[in-house]
């Protein structure tokens, strides 16, 4: 897994606009292999909670084209964003190789928005 911490803006201005599964290979997660799926999916959780600490992710509701501040913790907003993820269904290793992972991640656009120089939305295509 890369560390987007240490570029933290570059990083987050190549995922702008990005799905899910843009996100998860922009993160290395699919190179883990000695990673479980679980793991690698904390792993992901791991960077939208930073993400969201350091108001770069916020979580957008797409049907009513608006950001939803809720206030909640960043562990409860990627959990509402991520809630129907099938973990329990993938394979314990090498998850991110199965189909029910492509068909999720592939789509999974909804939910959140990039926020770049404090004043541009970028919402996943």
């Amino acid at each position: 897994m890369i560390n987007y911490k240490t570029n933290f803006d570059d990083f987050m201005l190549s995922i702008n606009t990005e799905n899910g599964l843009g996100i998860w290979w922009a993160l290395g997660l699919r190179n883990e292999k000695t990673m479980t799926t679980r793991e690698k999916f904390l792993k992901l959780k791991e960077f939208f909670e930073y993400a969201i600490v350091h108001n770069r992710i916020i979580e957008y509701d797409l049907e009513k084209k608006r950001p939803i501040f809720s206030g909640d913790d960043p562990d409860v907003v990627f959990d509402r964003i991520f809630a129907d993820f099938p973990l329990d269904q993938l394979p314990e290793y090498d998850g991110d190789n199965d189909n029910r992972f492509f068909a999720y991640m592939a789509v999974k656009f909804n939910g959140w928005a990039v926020l770049n120089e404090g004043t541009t939305l970028c919402l996943p295509d």
